[in-house]
């Protein structure tokens, strides 16, 4: 019997090498890689073996990393020495200047020249935004850039085309293809 990372791989294998469609909304070119918060650092290790997968199959492979993205938009902060003292006072900045941060960051990645029509570009780290923003909102803000397909690695659940991050959120319905194992 395979493990659930070793279903995953096959199936991401098979959807990766199906004919892309040009046709598809933003949102259509989204895939979500669901796997238990739990097998976190295993998928970790594994994620070479999707992008060996992608290049196989004949695609491009940009993996973008948001786990630093807190971090580098708190230590660039005007008022961060205020924040560690008062962290409430922060939600609202949060909801706005970091929500457009993460926004600029992820566009700025996905229009760049090496990310065409044929390329995945890999979303890791989302639980990282957990606690501060919602990734639908984020996904909501970025559809309109993807140019091949968008492989966000997500730690939750999906059930009746609802997603959960972190299995701890109300869910959200979204047309994106779930990969699962």
């Amino acid at each position: 019997m395979a493990s659930r990372i070793e279903s995953l791989l096959y199936n991401y294998d098979k959807i990766v090498n199906e004919p892309w469609s040009v046709t598809l909304s933003g949102q259509e070119k989204v895939w979500f890689l669901v796997y238990d918060p739990a097998e976190q650092r295993k998928i970790d290790l594994r994620t070479g073996d999707f992008e060996g997968y992608t290049k196989k199959a004949g695609k491009n492979w940009v993996e973008i990393n948001l786990k630093s993205c807190f971090p580098q938009w708190m230590s660039n902060h005007d008022y961060k020495e205020e924040y560690f003292a008062q962290p409430v006072d922060i939600a609202d900045q949060i909801e706005s200047d970091f929500r457009n941060y993460v926004v600029r960051f992820l566009n700025e990645k996905l229009s760049d020249a090496i990310a065409d029509e044929n390329t995945v570009v890999a979303i890791t780290q989302v639980s990282s935004l957990f606690g501060f923003l919602m990734l639908s909102d984020i996904l909501k803000q970025i559809t309109n850039s993807i140019k091949g397909r968008l492989l966000i690695f997500f730690p939750g659940e999906y059930k009746s085309n609802h997603y959960r991050l972190m299995d701890a959120r109300d869910g959200w319905s979204y047309l994106a293809r779930p990969i699962l194992a």
